[in-house]
């Protein structure tokens, strides 16, 4: 009720009816998406979850190395699946994302693990195929470039094989935004990391600095009795 009340006051003002804006008198409801605590892995959860990759099986490399890519690059699932081998400069050690949320071309730096494990699967796992996808198909119709959906279940039954009750994959893009916050990296580091034009985005990931905010908390005077 009071956005549509604030709402209709605008029109009135930009209709010409009154030169005063009357929404400005009246509060701004608060926005109460943004006050719970962002989720994140913690490390013994992250632990669980990378062990239980089967790194034997051609297609537990696979999985591994998308997931790697989800958790330690902050890729979007869709953008796991479209990857393409012209994708990594392994001389320079740099990733060139070109299809994107916000359709324009970003460079990330590969870490090492990711890379290993993404090279691993291409000279240990990926099936023979003429196609440019990194990530390809392992079952009918065998090496045809994945899906999104196929990385998010890959992660879902990780998540389930490590008894975690998390289903998406929104978790690990939080999990190393709130990972890279504790370790000291700047909040724009972080959004040019995540790709968020605006910090306020970014914001939405690490609303809270625990670690440090711990450190100059009061504790929490005890209750005497009356």
């Amino acid at each position: 009720m009071v956005y549509s009340i604030r709402t209709y006051l605008r029109f009135l003002l930009f209709a010409g009816h009154t030169t005063v804006s009357e929404s400005a008198k009246i509060p701004r409801p608060p926005n109460w998406s943004a006050a719970n605590l962002p989720h994140a892995l913690r490390p013994d959860e992250l632990k669980k979850f990378w062990d239980t990759f089967n790194l034997a099986t051609a297609i537990g490399k696979r999985d591994y190395a998308m997931a790697r890519c989800l958790a330690d690059l902050g890729l979007r699932c869709c953008e796991v699946s479209q990857l393409q081998l012209e994708s990594f400069d392994w001389y320079r050690g740099l990733l060139s994302l070109t299809k994107t949320k916000n359709r324009r071309a970003d460079i990330l730096p590969i870490p090492d693990i990711t890379g290993q494990s993404v090279v691993n699967y291409l000279r240990k796992g990926r099936p023979e195929t003429k196609n440019r996808a990194v990530f390809v198909y392992h079952r009918a119709p065998v090496g045809d470039a994945v899906k999104g959906s196929t990385v998010r279940g890959a992660v879902r039954r990780a998540f389930s094989r490590a008894g975690l009750t998390w289903t998406g994959t929104h978790i690990l893009r939080s999990t190393i935004a709130s990972h890279l916050l504790n370790g000291g990296v700047s909040l724009k580091e972080i959004a040019d990391l995540l790709r968020h034009r605006s910090l306020d985005t970014t914001k939405l990931y690490i609303k809270i600095d625990l670690g440090n905010l711990s450190r100059v908390a009061l504790p929490w005077p005890e209750r005497r009795g009356s």
